[in-house]
């Protein structure tokens, strides 16, 4: 999906978005069977570790990064999951909205987190 705003480098399997020649923004994409305990289908997708240099979040570079990975995994034919600490209602719900189904709530050594799946027919 190209936007005139994002340009996408890939570094194995990080991405860094740059924007007017400065790096704003990072995320992963990698091949996973497992999340945490729970098994997933064999070398389903997983977007990582997505940060946004303050000053550009909330401005549609989030949407962009998650309909990017979304598209790439469908492309592939292969589900795209991702989590995040399950105290995040916000992130949650922006995950939500962004095309993810809630898969459940799941323990990581002293806290939850949430886990998010996108089926590739999606």
């Amino acid at each position: 999906m190209a936007r005139p705003w994002l340009y996408m480098n890939q570094m194995e399997f990080l991405y860094v978005i740059i924007v007017d020649k400065q790096v704003i923004g990072t995320f992963g994409i990698k091949d996973i069977d497992c999340l945490n305990e729970y098994l997933v289908e064999p070398s389903s997708k997983y977007l990582y570790q997505i940060a946004i240099v303050p000053e550009y979040q909330g401005k549609g570079y989030g949407p962009a990064i998650t309909s990017w990975a979304r598209e790439y995994a469908k492309g592939l034919g292969k589900p795209l999951y991702l989590d995040c600490w399950a105290g995040n209602p916000k992130l949650k719900s922006f995950y939500q909205e962004n095309g993810f189904d809630y898969v459940g709530d799941f323990p990581e050594e002293d806290y939850y987190i949430s886990i998010f799946r996108c089926a590739p027919e999606r």
